[in-house]
């Protein structure tokens, strides 16, 4: 997993055709040669023996993909995470900032037709080769003390204060344990990787940390088929009667190195939000001396003035920090337990908790979204509870549709299976719908945390597999009627349709009655009653809504209800 080259690397790589004495090659290239050859090592180019190094298959295929290069026309730094993220992303999406293209076409990885035989070479050997674990107790001493996700500034600081030398960053860039962003308006981002804390849990099971711990393919396998050899046991991998625990430990950081996991979708809570469960709460508190006071719509709206109520109700409804329940023949609303852990830690934009979950995936967040969770207290030095507490919300919950004309507008515009900029998507819902920039840039952000969408470092949004099929879903019901309305679906009306696809051969019956179904008929009332907690003004409310957009005909569920349902099961 080629994470960190330099001019160097190639050089040294070139004179290990002609010999393998290091002495040889290094009174050719004194230059900091050790430094350079541990980390053609790490990066699993070459093996280190006694006075020799020799090129793997990794290197043979970098020497031939880099065979027609000038060297002299490289710039001493010629890849390293952020220029791997920057390749990545062109090679996915097509399209990144002029300056991230600058850098690539300085470095031969990238012209004015994208990527170029050398780039593309470089990024299926960053894909295909594994890097080895090499932790000696400096680069541990390093990686116990470091912010473990900031911006770049904070990491050189740390470094610089503890005069740690530059090699310490390479080296972690080269086993993957650390990943650089690339450059946006607001500068950069780093973030160790989930490898880096398994490494940390397997360091931390050695009272003394005195020698270097080294793990390689070779070893690695032997570890899995329950082999030894006199090696591995002073290392403390493994003993007479196997595979140690702290083996079995670095074991599982050599595996993570370099995985990237699917994302958790990002939650969020904005002001309005966390306002209307504060009152929630607050009538929580006075119910419980006098019962005749519970949170209705109507109640909250009492205590609290927002812009919508019903629609922040819904919201927090879809994101499980409320729950809807029928007493007393009222609708009323009551905090869950996670709606009580979000009134303590307080609200939470979808930027600032994509910077954790961008790292917690293995992935590298922007500035942008650092900078914004750090103002938020969900990143300091580290996560912190509260960001603890929503990433543990975003991976627990089960989320309710919420469709806002916002989120409509936006899965109408995006076209399928490719991606479009953010900036192209923000005008294109402008025209199609009207609001400010400020505003729907905010609802492409809530649409991503929704499951829609994904926006990628580069700004190049695209439909996720859910926003596909809500997509067709919305296609196949009335989208004109769906875009005029401020919500079309809530988690109410998506639990009302529900009921009738998982009971339909009764709905069917109702339906064949003799009789015009208009918005609704009280047959249907009775029958959804029995299952949801809801009024009848409710229901009739959810039937004449879900007509009037498509989701249900007069007869029958729509082919757009029935997708809804179906992708939400």
């Amino acid at each position: 997993m080629l994470m960190y080259l330099k001019r160097r690397h190639l050089e040294i790589l070139r004179e290990m055709k002609e010999t393998q004495s290091q002495a040889e090659i290094e009174a050719k290239l004194p230059e900091e040669f050790q430094i350079r050859a541990i980390e053609l090592y790490i990066l699993g180019f070459a093996q280190l023996g006694d006075g020799t190094i020799k090129l793997t298959e990794a290197g043979r295929k970098l020497l031939e993909i880099t065979d027609s290069l000038n060297l002299d026309e490289l710039p001493d730094l010629i890849a390293d995470t952020e220029t791997m993220k920057m390749l990545e992303l062109l090679a996915e999406t097509g399209n990144v900032p002029e300056n991230w293209l600058e850098t690539l076409r300085e470095r031969k990885l990238a012209n004015e037709n994208g990527l170029t035989e050398f780039g593309r070479a470089l990024l299926e050997i960053y894909r295909e080769t594994h890097p080895v674990v090499y932790l000696t107790p400096e680069i541990v001493s390093f990686l116990r003390g470091m912010p473990k996700l900031g911006t770049l500034d904070e990491l050189i600081t740390f470094k610089n204060s503890r005069l740690y030398g530059d090699n310490i960053v390479n080296a972690l860039q080269a086993m993957r344990l650390l990943l650089i962003s690339p450059p946006t308006e607001k500068g950069r981002a780093f973030a160790t990787t989930p490898a880096a804390r398994l490494a940390l849990k397997a360091i931390s099971m050695i009272p003394v940390f005195a020698r270097a711990i080294v793990l390689r393919k070779e070893d690695f396998e032997a570890l899995k088929a329950g082999r030894s050899n006199a090696e591995l046991e002073s290392m403390g991998l493994s003993d007479e009667k196997g595979t140690t625990e702290f083996g079995k430990a670095m074991m599982e950081t050599y595996e993570a190195m370099g995985t990237v996991e699917e994302k958790v979708l990002p939650i969020y809570l904005l002001d309005d939000g966390l306002a209307v469960l504060k009152a929630i709460k607050e009538i929580e508190e006075k119910y419980e001396t006098n019962p005749e006071i519970l949170p209705t719509e109507k109640e909250i709206a009492r205590r609290v003035e927002v812009e919508d109520l019903g629609a922040i109700l819904h919201l927090l409804e879809s994101k499980e920090l409320v729950e809807r329940r029928l007493v007393k023949n009222k609708d009323t609303y009551w905090l869950t337990e996670w709606g009580r852990g979000a009134i303590k830690f307080g609200t939470v934009s979808p930027d600032a908790m994509k910077a954790v979950t961008y790292a917690e995936s293995g992935d590298v967040p922007i500035a942008e979204w650092v900078l914004k969770a750090q103002e938020e207290g969900v990143v300091r030095a580290g996560v912190t509870d509260k960001g603890r507490f929503y990433l543990r919300l975003s991976r627990s919950i089960r989320r309710r549709p919420f469709i806002t004309r916002y989120d409509a507008a936006i899965l109408a515009k995006v076209p399928r299976k490719r991606y479009i900029h953010r900036d192209e998507l923000v005008e294109l819902v402008r025209d199609y719908v009207g609001g400010d920039e400020k505003e729907i840039t905010r609802a492409i952000g809530e649409a991503e945390a929704k499951g829609f969408v994904v926006e990628l470092q580069n700004g190049m949004v695209k439909l996720t597999e859910l926003g596909e099929r809500v997509k067709t879903a919305l296609e196949n019901a009335k989208l004109q009627e769906i875009v005029r309305v401020k919500f079309s679906v809530t988690p109410t009306l998506y639990n009302v349709l529900r009921v009738i696809y998982e009971n339909i051969e009764t709905f069917n019956r109702i339906w064949k009655e003799k009789g015009e179904v208009r918005g609704y008929k009280m047959e249907e009332v009775d029958v959804i009653r029995k299952h949801l907690s809801l009024s009848d003004d409710e229901i009739k409310k959810a039937l004449t809504m879900l007509r009037e957009l498509g989701f249900l005909g007069s007869k029958g569920l729509t082919e757009a209800g029935k997708i809804l349902v179906e992708t939400y099961l």
